[in-house]
């Protein structure tokens, strides 16, 4: 039975995740962009995917000069100082000085990723985290003139969770049951049942809230979420769960993705690529030395930080980026396969009307520059 506490403890510890799934829901409703810039969006279609040269030969002062004139670098993360891929990196890297190593002025501000992706379309942020390529590519579909420039996990953190003990082992075992999810149900859903010869007219899907324990009363018999979060939840109240993963049935996603507001990577591309250098350092170290990154997160929070919550989150989320990397390339590193196969599950569950190209959604010649194959390119001392 679940008493008032345990219930205002749940509630406490779904702060953290229950509006990610909210602002990915509002991606479609993002701003346009108040100008686009067509020269910019010209070449940055032109030049994507295509390897830089090697930066190995760089005038490291002259290229820290040349980043301070870009001026202020607005960030804006993903959901305030939550423990996961980009935003960890992005404020550590903050922390350990490797901003200010390179020249860049950045600050970050802590909120959604919806209303970073309208910051970036309005010029009002250069550089913001977009969560999952999906809320890239219904920007872009509305008007906005941005890119995604990095993506830290080829492999989604989305999963449908049961009862351990639940009958339900696979998709088509969701016919005559009822699935809860949170605002809309994520496209690459649609691909898993359609991959899986679900006929989707016998699920019963109701838009619930953020209270796992709906599953274990039994008042839904499947429930979306994250893998990082409501799993540990319901595992610290003494529930068993399984998870039935998209990606295991072809509809994988991605997550933590870094997107750019285009005019400005066209006119201080070098204070891009360094900010993804930035950030792909601090990685490392926020992997090595994940209990001092926390204490950093925490202390940076304006609101109640649950410490343990988070710590399982980056324990979990680091996971599946690591064993989710491009074989051959660093980390963030991403492909066009990624982009290509969320504009399909996008324009064929009808959340876009219009399919798109990849180059008008993601852009890899800032991450390819800072990387030869899997080794960093840093400044020598």
């Amino acid at each position: 039975m679940i008493t008032k506490k345990t219930k205002s403890w749940v509630v406490s510890v779904l702060l953290m995740g229950c509006l990610m799934v909210v602002a990915a829901g509002c991606g479609n409703k993002a701003d346009p962009a108040e100008s686009n810039n067509a020269a910019a969006k010209a070449t940055a279609n032109a030049n994507a995917n295509t390897p830089a040269a090697s930066e190995s030969g760089t005038d490291w002062a002259a290229r820290k000069a040349e980043n301070e004139k870009a001026g202020k670098i607005t960030y804006i993360t993903g959901y305030y100082y939550a423990a996961s891929a980009p935003d960890i990196e992005a404020v550590m890297a903050d922390e350990l000085g490797y901003f200010k190593e390179l020249g860049l002025n950045v600050e970050i501000q802590p909120g959604l990723d919806s209303e970073g992706m309208k910051f970036l379309a309005a010029g009002q942020a250069q550089i913001a985290s977009a969560g999952t390529p999906s809320l890239v590519i219904q920007s872009v579909a509305n008007g906005a003139d941005i890119r995604g420039i990095a993506t830290f996990s080829a492999s989604g953190i989305g999963a449908i969770m049961v009862m351990d003990d639940s009958p339900i082992k696979e998709p088509k075992d969701l016919e005559g049951k009822t699935l809860g999810y949170h605002g809309a149900l994520p496209a690459n859903y649609e691909a898993m049942f359609t991959n899986s010869g679900v006929d989707v007219t016998k699920i019963k899907g109701v838009s619930v809230g953020y209270d796992p324990t709906i599953l274990s009363s039994g008042k839904v018999d499947a429930l979306t979420v994250y893998k990082s979060n409501e799993p540990y939840i319901m595992e610290k109240i003494g529930h068993k769960v399984r998870l039935i993963d998209p990606g295991q049935y072809g509809a994988d996603t991605s997550f933590g993705v870094i997107a750019a507001n285009s005019a400005f990577a066209e006119k201080h591309p070098e204070a891009v690529k360094d900010f993804l250098r930035a950030v792909s350092k601090a990685h490392e170290y926020a992997l090595a030395n994940p209990d001092e990154a926390l204490k950093v997160l925490e202390k940076r929070s304006q609101s109640t930080y649950d410490i343990q919550a988070e710590t399982n989150r980056w324990s979990v989320e680091s996971k599946i980026l690591t064993g989710a990397k491009v074989e051959g390339h660093g980390v963030a590193w991403q492909t066009s396969d990624q982009w290509q196969r969320e504009i399909s599950m996008l324009f064929a569950s009808k959340v876009i009307k219009k399919t798109l190209e990849v180059n008008d959604v993601m852009d890899n010649r800032f991450i390819d520059s800072i990387y030869d194959g899997e080794k960093l390119i840093w400044p020598q001392s």
